[in-house]
């Protein structure tokens, strides 16, 4: 626990570090190098007010104490300081010099400032004549008796060279030359060039999308005003302030897509910086693809070759285009431009099934409609009609044979029966007498005959049985008429089947019968 409580407080006061104000320490005079002899005052500027400050000064990395905000020296070093809340400072580095010509320059100079150069001597003689270089070249000649100051106004990043002073120097004696030695001046950036930053480079349209203007001011000169500005494609674009260095785009569209650039200036020392372009191509999604196939009625045979159609209407290229036979992937597609894609597939038995293409640009996808594609095979579906046909065919030829056998055994059997003579219809019609009518001229219609007329016969039962007399005369005779030609029809004959032991006994009583007769 004490442990992560340590590292919790390591942390803020790293942190703390991180974002605290830098101290700077400031010479005055702000020249360099110094004449021997003459002393320097250092101040310390940190985040509070100076008189009520203290700060830890160093010299050549060593503590010398907590002393005053502003203290006073004539010993060359390295000077450091810090005041409570901020950070340690920079050094500056004091020399000095007891050469007889010394060329004095600012102890830091930005872009943008007034280059000031001091050219000093110890000799008390006139001058008469002075001369500055830079690089060897010479910058200007001034024509004076009386130490002179040579001004270079905007100096940008370009002037940092190594300068050096000459004069002419007379006295009641004689004249001479005096040459200083070179000074190497490093004009050093007010603000680091902007860096333009986004949130992304390929924001999809309708999203929100921050720019911003990243840029740094040197430590000594936080208190620089800057402006900043935003362009697309050379065009300023508003923002929502002079002093933001934010761009804000709530709701991104196509219409912003473009090459963006910020802009930093130093109103004061009229510096302009420019950030590097930054293109910004805006998304956009792809819409549901539009899936269409060339079958007509999204039907096909066998061997046909079906034309697949796949397009978006909107959408970022490139865009992939995958064609789909349910789950499988049939084909790939690159489209670069709006044209739709499209791949011919031959049809085989395995190929019925819902198809659907897939249209993807790497940050967005959409799957079209279902199509349902049925594919026939010609041969197969000729066999089977043949096949059926036959079998049709066979189940008519069968049906018909079975009626051809019934009606053939009915007429077979009903032949058989009129050609074999019936002893019993012999028998009874013989025993039969005809009976006698008063007026056989009116009797033309059926006469029934009830009851059992065929005792030797018993196993046979007539159940009614009429006869019908035909021709213009009758007699009254009792002859019997010919019983082939007789027309006798029978309504109803059943067939009683007796016990074999009744039979027996039937058959007894009829012999006994007979032999009483």
């Amino acid at each position: 626990m004490l442990l992560w409580v340590l590292l919790l407080i390591l942390g803020l006061l790293s942190r703390q570090a991180a974002i605290a104000k830098k101290s700077v320490v400031e010479p005055r005079p702000s020249w360099t190098p110094i004449l021997e002899g003459e002393a320097v005052t250092l101040i310390c500027h940190g985040v509070g007010p100076l008189k009520e400050e203290r700060a830890w000064w160093y010299k050549n990395q060593q503590l010398r104490g907590i002393l005053s905000t502003i203290i006073q020296t004539n010993h060359p070093g390295e000077y450091r300081c810090q005041t409570q809340g901020s950070t340690l400072s920079d050094p500056v580095n004091l020399v000095f010099s007891s050469d007889p010509l010394i060329l004095q320059t600012p102890y830091s100079v930005f872009e943008g400032d007034t280059l000031v150069l001091r050219c000093r001597g110890k000799n008390t003689g006139t001058v008469s004549h002075m001369t500055y270089y830079k690089d060897k070249r010479k910058l200007r000649d001034l024509i004076t008796d009386f130490d002179k100051f040579l001004s270079l106004s905007q100096v940008g990043l370009n002037d940092s060279s190594k300068y050096q002073c000459t004069r002419v120097v007379s006295s009641a004696w004689s004249t001479w030359r005096e040459t200083s030695k070179n000074v190497a001046i490093q004009v050093q950036e007010l603000f680091s060039p902007p860096e333009l930053k986004t949130t992304t480079s390929e924001p999809i349209e309708g999203t929100p999308v921050n720019l911003s203007c990243e840029t740094q001011l040197s430590p000594q000169r936080l208190d620089t005003k800057l402006y900043f500005s935003f362009t697309r494609d050379g065009m300023v674009i508003t923002s929502s302030g002079k002093n933001s260095h934010v761009l804000q785009i709530p709701t991104i569209q196509t219409k912003d897509s473009g090459s963006y650039r910020c802009e930093a200036k130093a109103v004061t020392q009229n510096i302009l910086k420019q950030s590097n372009y930054v293109k910004i191509s805006v998304k956009i999604p792809v819409s549901q693809p539009f899936f269409n196939l060339s079958a007509f009625r999204a039907q096909a045979s066998v061997g046909d070759v079906v034309e697949f159609h796949c397009k978006v209407l909107r959408g970022s290229f490139p865009i992939q285009y995958q064609f789909y036979h349910e789950n499988t992937i049939l084909e790939n597609k690159i489209a670069l431009s709006g044209d739709a894609v499209s791949f011919n597939l031959t049809m085989t038995v395995g190929h019925s099934g819902n198809y659907f293409c897939k249209a993807n640009n790497s940050f967005s996808y959409q799957l079209s409609k279902n199509l349902t594609l049925s594919i026939s095979d010609p041969i197969r579906s000729q066999t089977n009609t043949n096949i059926m046909e036959i079998t049709v065919a066979l189940i008519i030829i069968f049906n018909l044979t079975i009626v051809v056998l019934v009606v053939y055994f009915k007429l077979l059997r009903k032949s058989g029966r009129s050609s074999t003579p019936n002893p019993y219809r012999v028998s009874s019609i013989s025993d039969l007498q005809e009976p006698v009518y008063s007026n056989p001229s009116s009797q033309k219609e059926l006469m029934p005959i009830y009851g059992n007329v065929n005792p030797v016969a018993e196993n046979v039962v007539y159940s009614e049985v009429t006869s019908k007399e035909y021709g213009k005369e009758a007699n009254n005779t009792k002859k019997l008429p010919e019983i082939e030609d007789s027309p006798v029809i029978y309504a109803e004959v059943k067939q009683k089947h007796q016990p074999r032991d009744s039979k027996k006994t039937n058959a007894a009583d009829r012999r006994q019968d007979v032999a009483e007769n």
